[in-house]
């Protein structure tokens, strides 16, 4: 009996430690970002290129229209607004401060971002 007692006093005192060992994080694991090549967060054709909700891009002078897919608009707004935040981050450097992003999905206007007005969703700017 005092045996089986040692026994299990073991196993409550070690079961923290081996949990703790098992849950622990591993230094050496990868995100799926770090499989994208190196430096195109800073480069808005390589971020849009790599970007699986994105269709395609279109330079228009100062603006740039990015044709979405399904997965863009089945995202959180809050996701296609921060997303639509940063690639405007990139581009509104090199052109003027009156230049914009424009969403567009299926050929129609969806989301703009503007320097002005910040993120606008399309049910926004009709009100």
């Amino acid at each position: 009996m005092a045996g089986m007692r040692r026994g299990t006093v073991w196993i409550i005192l070690l079961s923290p430690a081996l949990f703790a060992a098992g849950c622990g994080s591993d230094s050496h694991h990868t995100s799926a970002a770090a499989k994208y090549p190196a430096g195109i967060s800073e480069d808005i054709d390589q971020l849009l290129k790599y970007d699986a909700r994105v269709d395609s891009v279109e330079p228009n002078g100062e603006d740039l229209i990015v044709n979405v897919n399904d997965t863009w608009m089945h995202s959180p707004p809050g996701m296609r607004e921060r997303a639509l935040g940063h690639w405007y981050s990139l581009w509104q450097p090199a052109h003027s401060s009156a230049s914009k992003i424009v969403v567009k999905f299926d050929g129609n206007e969806v989301e703009t971002w503007t320097a002005e007005k910040g993120y606008q969703p399309e049910r926004e700017k009709k009100n």
